[in-house]
């Protein structure tokens, strides 16, 4: 590895910082225009990730925490900040792409402890490589989430398949995605530039996305729904997660 001096390394950081200058004023566009609301994937999800933390841990031991739905939970706070980023930035479609994978995920995660729940997390991860190109996509999606919400399957493609579609036409080659996109913003396809209905509009799926995620961790950790009934800012789930609020309420 060739090492570089500390004069250089301003030089490509100045060089970076040219590069990307347009994303200052991007930012400022989006903060203007939500205000606090601009910070809602970090304030809200990031708050929520911490806390529903705080309540498995507290009351799970160490030994049940072994969970492949718990570790994947785990590396959400990343990602988290990620969508907190690409949304600051305008960067919308990537976004989407980032929350299909997530979504697939977890579901991935609740599929493996429900169907084999005898297994350790070793014997989980094993068991997901062995799977993961036999069960994937929708089908997994929806045996899941028709599980952990208790829908029957003509209900539950009704209410969240078109978000699904939505999701995948931003991760696959979409003609339709590509003209929703411009005739919106057609600049947005070039570079990247703030628009106030994409932006609303990504907002609401990464509620929609996390509300299905926060079903999946509870219906597992079942304990901490207790926690999240008292919690301080229930208000808030209501209005933006009202699977999450049905669920709990359901076992109170």
């Amino acid at each position: 590895m060739n090492r570089i001096t500390a004069r250089e390394i301003r030089k490509f950081e100045k060089s970076l910082d040219t590069l990307y200058e347009t994303w200052e004023s991007v930012r400022r566009e989006t903060i203007t225009y939500f205000g606090k609301d601009a910070f809602h994937i970090i304030n809200f999800h990031g708050n929520n990730w911490i806390d529903i933390t705080i309540w498995i841990t507290s009351k799970y031991s160490r030994e049940k925490q072994m969970n492949i739905i718990l570790i994947q939970f785990e590396r959400l706070f990343k990602e988290i900040h990620w969508l907190q980023f690409l949304f600051h930035n305008a960067n919308y479609p990537m976004v989407y792409r980032n929350l299909r994978y997530i979504l697939e995920m977890m579901t991935q995660a609740y599929y493996i402890d429900w169907k084999y729940p005898s297994l350790n997390l070793d014997k989980q991860i094993d068991k997901t490589i062995d799977i993961e190109e036999s069960v994937f996509g929708w089908k997994l999606v929806k045996t899941v989430l028709c599980q952990t919400l208790n829908f029957d399957e003509k209900d539950f493609e009704g209410k969240f398949r078109p978000t699904w579609i939505y999701l995948n036409k931003h991760v696959h080659p979409s003609a339709k995605q590509m003209g929703i996109v411009a005739e919106e913003d057609f600049s947005s396809l070039v570079t990247d530039s703030f628009n106030e209905n994409l932006a609303k509009d990504t907002l609401q799926v990464v509620d929609e996305i996390f509300d299905l995620i926060y079903v999946i961790v509870l219906e597992k950790f079942s304990r901490a729904k207790e926690s999240a009934l008292g919690y301080k800012f229930i208000g808030e789930w209501e209005e933006y997660l009202p699977n999450t609020v049905n669920i709990i309420k359901m076992t109170s």
